[in-house]
This record gives structure tokens, sequence and C-alpha cells, in this order.
């Protein structure tokens, strides 16, 4: 990623189970996982973007929920910069 610019500072942990990742739910755990990266690495400055539906009402108000089928577009970057702007 190094050579298109985009730095990664980070993942969050993995918080899911054998039977989360067999029935593929990833969404019961994503919320926690993002919540708990950010507790460690605090922000007030933060977007998520994700296809999935994360189930919770912090996490809505930061999230540009993507078309897994389309990918991101410029509308869901439009609206990342918004979120990104209102939170300074």
């Amino acid at each position: 990623m190094k050579n298109e610019g985009v730095q990664i500072a980070g993942v969050t942990p993995d918080l899911t189970t054998e039977e989360i990742r067999k029935a593929k739910k990833f969404s019961l755990v994503k919320a926690d996982e993002i919540l708990l990266w950010l507790k460690e690495n605090p922000s007030e400055n933060w977007v998520v973007l994700d296809d999935l539906e994360l189930h919770n009402s912090e996490i809505v108000q930061h999230q540009v929920q993507t078309d897994a089928e389309v990918g991101l577009t410029k509308m869901d970057v439009e609206k990342a910069i918004t979120i990104l702007q209102r939170t300074i």
C-alpha cells in the first residue's frame, strides 16, 4: 500500500470466534473491535468505511456503509470527508 500513498496506522483486534467465522457473522463483533482499537488509540477524528451493518449507535455516526457489490464510490468518499470535518 505504500506505493499508493496509503499508510496503515494499525489494525483492530480480532474478536471473532470459530462460530462467527463459520457463520460469517463478522458484523457481530466488528463494532467492538473498532471501539477497542479506539480506546487504545484515542482519536476525535475518525471514520469507518465498511460494507457491514455494524449495529452500534456510536459507530453509525462515523460510518460510511459501502456497497459490497460496487465498492467505494465518490459519494462514499464525500460522506467520509464530511464525517471527518464534523468531528474536528
